[in-house]
């Protein structure tokens, strides 16, 4: 189980990375290497012509994998390989179309039956009760997402229809790497644990091994996505980027 997994870990640092980025086979082996350099889990982000929460970094890593020839048929040629590989849970996270043109119940039941335990979907519709369940009954966890603007009650209808984790939005905003992260952060993060049992993961801006420190003080977990994708894109051996960039974020 995601959660599990979570607090299974001394510091539970998820990385995300772009699927099909160089191409789908070095996408498994740098999986591979963040679940051998201790990740808790791993996000796969289904690349999307128009990622609209992304900020630049995601975004060109999109555009990239695309251009490479990213395909939802060769995703899931793939999926079973990688989640045999690693030791820990895979997460896919992907904006709704590229889940919902095959058919929402086809894909999530595909995700299911190729290992993956949990779906990050950031542009739901306000009312995902009818996803939620389908995801309870398929044996997927549909991870929410709160941010800094939402309000205690929509928080509270978001949150009884999560599972796994909640992903605590740090910044308003798109993703993308932060020298500093607000204040406010750990109050947020403070106010949803009183809400909920699940662990509560802060995600967006996370850059530097000192505020995934500062994070995991009052968080379950740290999601790093931008820091890591800029440490692979460009790097002739992106497995052994993915490998060292995680290491620096979780080393005492």
């Amino acid at each position: 189980m995601i959660s599990d997994a979570i607090r299974s870990k001394q510091k539970a640092v998820i990385p995300y990375i772009t699927a099909g980025l160089p191409d789908l086979g070095a996408t498994g082996r740098i999986i591979r290497a963040l679940s051998d350099a201790g990740a808790a889990a791993v996000e796969i982000g289904l690349p999307f012509s128009d990622p609209m929460a992304d900020g630049p970094v995601l975004q060109k890593a999109s555009h990239l994998a695309l251009q490479a020839g990213f395909t939802m048929e060769g995703l899931m040629k793939n999926l079973e390989d990688w989640v045999s590989s690693a030791d820990i849970p895979l997460i896919i996270m992907s904006y709704i179309n590229p889940i919902m043109r095959p058919g929402m119940k086809e894909t999530l039941t595909g995700f299911k039956e190729k290992g993956i335990q949990g779906v990050i979907i950031p542009d739901l519709p306000a009312d995902a009760r009818g996803l939620f369940n389908l995801c309870r009954d398929i044996g997927i966890d549909l991870i929410r997402l709160v941010a800094p603007t939402t309000t205690t009650a929509r928080q509270k209808e978001v949150i009884s229809g999560c599972s796994g984790f909640v992903y605590a939005v740090s910044v308003k905003g798109v993703t993308g790497a932060r020298t500093a992260l607000p204040e406010e952060v750990s109050r947020q993060v403070r106010a949803i644990k009183a809400m909920t049992d699940l662990p509560v993961c802060v995600g967006f801006g996370v850059s530097t091994a000192e505020q995934v420190d500062d994070m995991l003080a009052f968080a379950d977990g740290v999601i790093v996505g931008s820091h890591l994708m800029d440490a692979v894109m460009d790097e002739s051996d992106p497995i052994k980027a993915a490998y060292d960039c995680f290491r620096k974020l979780v080393e005492v």
